[in-house]
């Protein structure tokens, strides 16, 4: 277990070196400097985060509502810098996961 431990903290060094975590953290920084950004950064994940999970015949207008509300929110290139960074974060998380998933079977 020892020799595992020793490698989840390499794996971690090797992330918080990364250019994507980098440039995650760099874009992060600027939405803090615009005071109420980041709220409304999260209103936007939370809200599309609601339109991938729901069932329903509306669906198609809902996300037509959403894309209209939000439309000019993210065509400001620090939100535009901030989601694309964030994606490449989470991309590069869910690969690294999936990769050790492989590794185990577990039943349930």
């Amino acid at each position: 277990m020892d020799v595992i431990k020793e490698k989840v903290e390499e794996l971690r060094t090797v992330i918080e070196e990364s250019a994507e975590y980098q440039n995650f953290l760099a874009a992060r920084r600027q939405v803090e400097q615009i005071p109420g950004l980041a709220e409304k950064i999260r209103e936007f994940c939370w809200r599309n985060y609601e339109l991938q999970n729901i069932d329903g015949e509306d669906l198609y207008e809902r996300l037509e509502a959403f894309e209209a509300q939000f439309e000019s929110f993210r065509r400001d290139p620090v939100v535009a810098a901030y989601l694309e960074r964030e994606l490449r974060m989470c991309r590069m998380m869910q690969e690294i996961h999936a990769r050790l998933i492989d590794i185990v079977e577990i039943l349930i």
